[in-house]
Parts: structure tokens; C-alpha cells; sequence
């Protein structure tokens, strides 16, 4: 009868413990942060394309993930998170730090050309950006405004 009592016992700790595992383990996926602002190219208001953030493995961001945004006619976006689960993905931005590029749409259809945009080349890879942001819980206003540049 005692062996019956600590084996039932024993297993609803088991449970219970493997319950406060897979809490902990955030089934909900990655925490994150509402991630938007504004875009300006030369100082003026840009739209077309896209703004990327790639995690900043320097500084200790490893997620793998991919945050990107259509930057719209007034120069806003607003960025979601593509990862490998979906439970990963979905708006906002993990915290940490991220390089920001610039990456230009590209046409479906051959009627239609893709127009160049001035953007500076060094803007348009991770290893070559000189722009780095840090998403973190309550930035200071203008914390995620991106100034592009032609050179």
C-alpha cells in the first residue's frame, strides 16, 4: 500500500513538472516588440521597397529569423517576424540587435520594369550597413526612424 502511495505520488510530480516545462519553454514562441517608424531617403520621405532587420550575431543576437516590412507612400512600415515556426513569427521583433537593409521589390511580370532607386549599395547588405538598431522594451520615440542615403 506504501508503494502504491509513492508511486502516485511520484507521478503527479512527474506531471506537474513536465507541465511547468513546457510553460516555461514558451509555447506561445518569441516574445515580441511592435517594431515600426518612418524612412527617409536624403532627408525626404521614401516608400518603395522593403526595410530589413537581420539579427546582429556581434552583438549577441542569434534568433534566426527574418523581419521585414513594405515601406509604404508616406515612408512607414511596420515590421513582422518570419522564423522557422509559425508560433516564431507573426508582428513585432524579437528584443536585441538587428542590421538594417534595404531590399527593392522585384516585379512578377515582364510588363511591368522595376524602377532603380538611389538607395546607397552599403545599405543593401547585412556585412556592409553602417545602420545597426536595438529593439528593446520602451524605446525612445524615434528609436526605429531609418535615414537611408544615395551614396
Amino acid at each position: 500500500m506504501a508503494m502504491i502511495m509513492v508511486r502516485r505520488r511520484w507521478l503527479s510530480q512527474a506531471i506537474l513538472a513536465a507541465l511547468a516545462m513546457t510553460t516555461g519553454l514558451g509555447c506561445g514562441g518569441i516574445r515580441r516588440i511592435p517594431v515600426a517608424g518612418s524612412v527617409t531617403l536624403d532627408g525626404k520621405p521614401f516608400s518603395g521597397g522593403n526595410v530589413v532587420f537581420t539579427p546582429d550575431a556581434s552583438k549577441g543576437n542569434i534568433h534566426r529569423i527574418n523581419c521585414m516590412s513594405p515601406i509604404i507612400e508616406d515612408g512607414h512600415y511596420t515590421l513582422e517576424t518570419r522564423a522557422v515556426t509559425p508560433t516564431d513569427s507573426g508582428e513585432g521583433v524579437p528584443l536585441g540587435w538587428y542590421k538594417v537593409t534595404f531590399r527593392q521589390m522585384q516585379e512578377s511580370t515582364k510588363k511591368r520594369q522595376v524602377i532603380p532607386v538611389n538607395v546607397g549599395d552599403k545599405f543593401r547588405e547585412p556585412e556592409k550597413t553602417p545602420l545597426s538598431v536595438e529593439v528593446k522594451d520602451n524605446p525612445e520615440p524615434g528609436s526605429y526612424d531609418i535615414k537611408f542615403t544615395s551614396k
